[in-house]
């Protein structure tokens, strides 16, 4: 899966500015159950009991502002549930040499640990105290939780906390390959939802058509009992994969919000992300039944989000959106690109089901982010924008791309060497041409840093990219290796003085990492 490198750019640079202004402090009170450790107490506390998460911070860390807070309020809860789970911190500005050890790259760096420090792991859960406190909780139990009758069961279920992933087995299946798959599974992904089982007669007959097939049911937070989903393929036997792809899509909500905790859980799934941005919980409320309906039609096809304006709205520029809400937007993750309504007039939420169909039937035109075509030429290098991107590369010359940003401090040293060489090719089948990749979408690129250099051939083969030094004579005789025409400029220059760029630095060959962004974004 590809994901534009100008969204990554943004977001990252938008989660920074945003945690950077928290007004929570990062130090958990003193009156909270968070233990403050030292490099003098740390291994005697750690190997002193069974489970800690701890907490390796900076004071100044806007990240560590915000955790702060839900940090100590999941302390405090766990310390009257399960008080077996410490949660500790560690001032890393005054513990240098502890948190050295620890390998200590970032801020702030949350750490289980187990009985000693030797048994320790990286947190994987989401930064609120209620994600927190389950998280640890879930240490102490088994992967599958065994619920031997149905009042236990149904209690659990009226209240769960996350989605809780449900094994319903007959008894004549107890022993078969199904059964120990689910348990692989659970063992997986305990981490992230809860897994039982159940042989309970009733749970039997509710889920089960089979005396030997084991059901499985994914039940979803804030959602009726009779509202979950029951898996009706094929036995699983000995394989994972069917029953992690049900659970990747079961455990979605049909309306679910997408904010910096669920972000990467909705990207990674790969499947086309539906946004609707709201300005008031409001507006959410009154579109809520319209989409869930939908969502129920195309569940595993479409996920549906809201997403809070207020605080994330400037993610609609990442969408090629303008910032006026409520609005809807669809981007299809695969192929990176993004589908509307039209914002010309203000949103109707009853046309939001036909605009899902049309999408889903392929009749929707894609936003393109697109500088103008420009009406006229003054470079030698070609100004390629998005709108022509795909017939300039195609138009049966070999065709090199620079695909740049313009604060990138390695396009910056190109540029005058990518001036020079394209003005060698005047007149000749080769087109230099560069792209502001910023303001201007690409279909089939990979651009994972700037520049990013691609040759198209004429002949339409697929196109190469460029990894080697960045100097004139390096690259000319790239066009003539890859290129379709074959043509050696260098050595058709008759008077043999063609500039190489000798002193210019040698630069990588690998692409520049991705520059934080100057413009501020919101975070997502």
């Amino acid at each position: 899966m590809k994901f534009s490198i100008k969204a990554i750019a943004s977001i990252m640079a938008a989660i920074t500015h945003f945690t950077s202004v928290s007004a929570e402090g990062a130090v958990a009170p003193e009156d909270s159950a968070v233990v403050k450790l030292t490099e003098e107490t740390f291994e005697e506390f750690i190997s002193s009991n069974p489970y800690v998460l701890a907490e390796f911070f900076a004071p100044w860390c806007g990240h560590c502002k915000n955790l702060g807070p839900e940090f100590a309020s999941a302390a405090d809860s766990l310390n009257e549930s399960n008080p077996e789970i410490k949660l500790a911190q560690i001032d890393c500005t005054e513990e240098r040499d502890l948190c050295s050890q620890m390998e200590i790259k970032g801020y702030p760096t949350l750490k289980v640990f187990k009985g000693n420090s030797d048994s320790v792991s990286d947190y994987r859960g989401q930064r609120n105290a209620d994600s927190i406190a389950n998280y640890m909780i879930k240490l102490t139990l088994p992967a599958v939780q065994i619920f031997e009758d149905a009042k236990a069961l149904t209690e659990k279920l009226a209240d769960v906390t996350e989605s809780f992933i449900l094994q319903v087995l007959p008894p004549a299946a107890n022993e078969s390959d199904s059964n120990n798959t689910f348990y692989d599974v659970a063992n997986q992904y305990s981490e992230h939802f809860t897994f039982a089982s159940t042989s309970d007669p009733s749970f039997v007959e509710k889920y089960t058509n089979s005396t030997d097939k084991p059901a499985y049911v994914v039940f979803r937070k804030g959602e009726a009992i009779e509202d979950a989903s029951v898996y009706d393929g094929e036995d699983i036997g000995d394989s994972a994969d069917t029953l992690v792809e049900f659970i990747s899509i079961e455990t979605k909500p049909l309306f679910g919000e997408i904010n910096g905790a669920t972000y990467q859980a909705y990207t990674s799934s790969g499947i086309p992300l539906a946004y609707y941005f709201y300005n008031t919980k409001e507006e959410r409320d009154a579109v809520e039944p319209i989409i869930k309906k939908i969502a129920k039609e195309f569940r595993g096809d479409i996920n549906f989000v809201g997403l809070d304006a207020a605080q994330f709205g400037m993610h609609a520029q990442n969408l090629n959106m303008q910032e006026s809400f409520p609005l809807f937007v669809i981007h299809d993750l695969k192929d990176n690109k993004k589908y509307g309504i039209e914002q010309s007039k203000d949103l109707d939420n009853s046309e939001i089901e036909d605009f899902v169909k049309n999408f889903k039937e392929g009749k929707l035109e894609p936003i393109v982010k697109s500088e103008p075509i420009p009406e006229t030429q003054d470079s030698p290098v070609y100004h390629l924008v998005g709108k022509e991107h795909n017939d300039i590369v195609n138009s049966k010359k070999d065709v090199l791309v620079k695909y740049y940003a313009p604060w990138c401090g390695h396009c910056k040293k190109l540029a005058p060497i990518f001036e020079e060489l394209s003005a060698l090719y005047k007149g000749k089948d080769v087109l230099l041409a560069e792209l502001d990749h910023t303001q201007n979408d690409v279909d089939g690129v990979e651009i994972q840093g700037y520049p990013t250099i691609v040759l198209f051939p004429a002949d339409g083969s697929d196109p190469v990219y460029f990894e080697q030094e960045r100097s004139l004579e390096s690259m000319a005789n790239f066009i003539k290796e890859h290129g379709a025409l074959k043509i050696d400029i260098l050595a058709e220059d008759d008077e043999g003085d063609v500039d190489t760029n000798e002193e210019q630095p040698n630069e990588a060959a690998e692409s520049a990492p991705v520059e934080e962004a100057s413009t501020e974004h919101d975070e997502l």
